[in-house]
């Protein structure tokens, strides 16, 4: 049974801060370096951020639902459910608000009160979402089974107001991470990388950014957190965060170990 709410936002033990160990430390590897020197930094326009680069939301093998917020050099997590095991697919809009597919294929947004999540179904029949992304408070990307991507908006009652296709033929994707609208980053079939952007027509005109001889075969989670930030959950428990420089580069950062118990982040 889901549980939606908690009397009490529980801090987690000190066994759940992560990368208690090693904090802050750097990864071993080289930075992201976008092909042809182009700086991101130097494209960007006025857009909106998501969650600030400070929260994220994973659900973990035993359908614990935990908020991670960042802390010092890493990040600390608190219970905020359990019951999700069925969840499908989790995406993060804003520091309170996520949206999840769950086993019926139902899309559903959760708010938080203060104390608890409220439940909002916006959404049925979205067994044909392969992946989904938030890149603003009121939108969001999905690819679906047929390669399409689409970007859905929200009016300000958060219902549903319709998708604009931005894309085909991206069957091949891995995983995608919201950054801002319209900005996310890609993992391909062949385990290169790439960051999509588009400031000024709602993802019709995206823009690819290559990073030269990227190899995240070695990444099994990522959730882009804002323009400057995503973190990956890797094969071997490591939770990396990439940071982006004033240069275009990416940089490694360590932020805990043992994150192998991680299904889902978002």
């Amino acid at each position: 049974m889901r549980f939606t709410k908690l009397a009490t936002m529980t801090a987690v033990v000190a066994a759940m801060f992560i990368g208690a160990a090693g904090t802050g430390s750097a990864v071993e590897g080289q930075p992201l370096v976008p092909r042809g020197g182009v700086n991101i930094n130097d494209t960007r326009d006025v857009s909106a951020q998501k969650t600030d680069g400070e929260v994220f939301m994973e659900i973990n093998n035993q359908g614990n639902l935990m908020f991670w917020s960042r802390s010092g050099e890493t990040f600390a997590g608190q219970q905020r459910g359990n019951g999700w095991q069925n969840t499908r697919l989790i995406t993060s809009l804003s520091r309170d608000r996520f949206l999840e597919i769950n086993g019926a294929n139902d899309l559903v947004l959760w708010t938080w009160t203060g104390s608890h999540y409220t439940a909002k179904v916006v959404g049925t029949n979205w067994a044909p979402a392969r992946l989904v992304t938030g890149i603003h408070s009121h939108a969001f990307l999905e690819i679906n089974d047929q390669g399409q991507l689409r970007n859905w908006y929200f009016n300000d009652n958060y219902d549903i107001v319709g998708y604009e296709q931005i894309g085909s033929d991206w069957h091949k994707t891995r995983a995608i991470a919201g950054k801002e609208f319209v900005d996310f980053v890609e993992i391909k079939g062949d385990n290169s990388v790439s960051e999509w952007f588009d400031w000024n027509n709602a993802g019709h005109s995206l823009q690819e950014i290559q990073f030269t001889g990227a190899d995240f075969s070695n990444v099994r989670l990522i959730i882009g957190t804002d323009f400057y930030h995503f973190v990956t959950v890797r094969n071997d428990g490591l939770l990396v965060e990439y940071t982006l420089g004033t240069d275009g580069y990416y940089y490694e950062g360590l932020r805990g170990t043992g994150w192998g118990n991680a299904r889902l982040i978002g």
